[in-house]
């Protein structure tokens, strides 16, 4: 029989000898070597983070290329070399007609006297912090972890600051697809003769359209990975919205729209009472009339849209509009308010409503035989000014604040006049609101002829076109200056693209304390945060080419100064640049100077009443430019060509900002960018 508890306690005694036999000094030896190899890929893992610090992590790609391990120099070096690269490549377009593919670029950049505006930019200068800090947490444990994740995915990132001027590209495009585009007419009545009634029918057709509305945002995402764009536009038929048919429905009531005889359009002045009239004779109705649709589809006969609108403003705009006069002071040599000025609001024409209502009653010949309107009022809206009269009298206008100063030597004779108009018409007795953040572009605008500014001459793509209001970018700097001299926040600066002369800081010649200006944007703008108005006079020296612009106020205690720009880098301008166009005579050559290129910077540096400290860095990059040529060639027929890509998706991307403010003392880093 067998032994059970025998056999249990012969194993129980076995084990028991079996662990007494374990050597201890072998389990810690396995221990420590654990602990020591954890140890060792811990602070490994740490000291590779930290190695890496203030580089990109290794494994980073931006849009295909590998730029992990670069520092802040070399990174900002890699995107300016880029962006220039891709400005000067220029974006390319390809469109397909009648089976055949053509193609255009359009330089992303337009050439002027005062310098370069770019019309797709970036923030280099944020862009190279972004990916500096792209995976990173400031701690270093966390780091020590993303770099290892960001070694094995390798992700591939992009820009996220990247703008286009949207509305200069587009009139860039449909410049170049101008002779293709052909608007779909519809069918309508010509009138041959009264009376008798004769009228012919004339006959629809189709029209012909490019797409490139989506382009913009296909512009950004190839810009946001440093690839040249290279896009197709799509072209489309499109068909007249009413037919020899439709006209034929309604021309039974012809006679009776032409029998009902002139439009009268009347206007009486709000403040003198005035009265005004104008009429839209037999003759015009006669030129202008044609088919048209309501909203729910009824056909009409109408007046054309251009003729009417254009009536309106050759004929009648320039009685109407009356511009607000705000209530404005004017500063002796001894620093007091010699003159008052009350204000006055002002009166524009609603051309909308009164195009709409001519049209209706217009429209109303065709339905009805009794009760038609034969005289239609203008419509007008009431522009408040900005200052009433009531609100001048504790505006405490007191003392100069800051003064800007530049010299316009050598400028040509329309940008003078430009200067002249901006800042004698345009800027002197402005008054600034409280807490107001002042838009130059704002206080200038519109740039036109008829609001008095002069065309200069500059480079479009591979063209020499005139261009409004030139030398406004004198003005921006001097009020830049001004602005900084007076303690003033500055919201908003652009620096030129290129180094340009008369901008040049009159303390030491160097670049690096201009402001440019382009409508809509780069604008320059300033906070008025010193709880009072400011008043800027203005004063040009045409002899001696000297422009200032003085800022009063009240001294609330600040003050505030900006050092010398000083110049880190020149960049050589390169060999000069031959663009061949059609747009000249053949062998006819016209050249743009060339421009050596520059990084420059200086502090701005605000100490408030309570002793708070605020120094503000800006730093400028000035793209070298080599001299450009256009010569003309005769025009070659284009070639086929085959494999056309397919668009991107289309993306956006914001523009923002940012300032730190430890304590007492604030320190924030001016915008870099270069916009021009």
């Amino acid at each position: 029989m067998i032994n059970y508890k025998n056999m249990l306690k012969n194993f129980f005694k076995s084990e028991e000898n079996t662990i007494k036999n374990i050597s201890w000094k072998r389990i810690w030896i396995v221990v420590i070597v654990f602990v020591t190899i954890v140890s060792i890929f811990l602070v490994g893992t740490l000291v590779y983070a930290q190695n890496y610090k203030d580089s990109v992590l290794p494994g980073v790609y931006l849009g295909g290329v590998h730029i992990g391990g670069m520092d802040k120099v070399a990174l900002s070096g890699y995107l300016q070399d880029m962006n220039n690269k891709l400005l000067d490549s220029g974006i390319h377009f390809k469109f397909t007609l009648d089976g055949e593919v053509h193609e255009f670029v359009v330089s992303p950049m337009v050439i002027k006297e005062d310098g370069v505006q770019d019309l797709i930019r970036f923030d280099i200068e944020k862009e190279t912090e972004s990916i500096l800090n792209f995976r990173k947490n400031n701690n270093i444990f966390a780091d020590a972890v993303s770099s290892i994740l960001v070694r094995i995915a390798k992700p591939d990132i992009n820009l996220q600051r990247v703008s286009i001027n949207k509305d200069v590209i587009f009139e860039q495009v449909k410049n170049n697809l101008k002779d293709y585009v052909s608007e779909p007419q519809d069918a309508s009545v010509k009138i041959i003769s009264v009376d008798p009634l004769e009228y012919d029918i004339t006959s629809s057709t189709a029209g012909f359209a490019f797409d490139y509305e989506q382009i913009a945002g296909h512009i950004v995402k190839d810009w946001s990975v440093l690839k040249s764009p290279e896009l197709v536009i799509n072209s489309s038929s499109r068909e007249a919205e009413i037919s020899e048919d439709d006209v034929a429905t309604i021309v039974d009531r012809l006679t009776v729209v032409l029998e009902v005889g002139p439009l009268d359009v009347s206007f009486t002045d709000p403040y003198n009472k005035r009265n005004y009239s104008w009429t839209i004779t037999d003759k015009d109705i006669r030129s202008w009339i044609n088919v048209q649709k309501t909203k729910n589809g009824k056909l009409f006969f109408g007046l054309d849209s251009s003729s009417t609108l254009a009536f309106l403003d050759d004929e009648i705009k320039s009685t109407v509009n009356v511009d607000a006069e705000d209530a404005k002071f004017s500063v002796g040599a001894n620093g007091k308010v010699t003159e008052f000025k009350g204000s006055r609001p002002g009166v524009t024409l609603d051309e909308e409503v009164t195009y709409s209502d001519i049209q209706d009653a217009f429209m109303a010949r065709t339905f009805n035989d009794e009760g038609l309107v034969k005289n239609v009022s203008v419509t007008s809206k009431q522009l408040e000014p900005k200052v009433k009269t009531g609100e001048v009298n504790d505006l405490g206008i007191s003392e100069v604040l800051g003064v800007g100063h530049s010299k316009f030597s050598g400028s040509p004779s329309n940008r003078i006049k430009n200067i002249r108009h901006a800042a004698v018409d345009k800027l002197h007795g402005l008054l600034i609101k409280p807490g107001e953040n002042f838009s130059l572009i704002g206080a200038l605008e519109p740039f036109t002829i008829e609001a008095g500014y002069l065309p200069e001459l500059v480079i479009k793509g591979d063209e020499i076109k005139p261009e409004i209001a030139g030398g406004l970018c004198q003005v921006g700097t001097t009020m830049f200056r001004a602005a900084m001299n007076s303690g003033l926040k500055i919201t908003e600066r652009q620096n030129h693209s290129l180094v340009v002369s008369y901008y040049n800081d009159l303390s030491n010649g160097n670049p690096g304390t201009d402001a440019t200006i382009y409508d809509p944007h780069p604008d320059f703008r300033f906070l008025n945060d010193t709880g009072n108005y400011i008043l800027i006079t203005t004063e040009m020296d045409s002899q001696t080419s000297d422009l200032y612009f003085y800022f009063w106020g009240t001294n609330d205690g600040r003050e505030a100064s900006y050092t010398p720009p000083v110049v880190s880098r020149w960049i050589p301008a390169g060999p000069t640049k031959i663009v061949e166009t059609t747009k000249l005579a053949p062998g006819k050559q016209e050249c743009q100077l060339q421009h050596n290129g520059a990084e420059a910077s200086f502090t701005y540096t605000r100490i408030f009443a309570d002793g708070k400290k605020e120094d503000v860095v800006f730093t400028s990059y000035y793209r070298a430019l080599p001299k450009i040529c256009l010569v003309g060639v005769d025009p070659t027929p284009e070639v086929p060509v085959d494999g056309v890509p397919i668009e991107g998706d289309m993306t956006s991307s914001p523009v923002s900002g940012d300032t730190v403010e430890t304590g007492n003392n604030t320190s924030s880093t001016g915008n870099s960018a270069n916009f021009n």
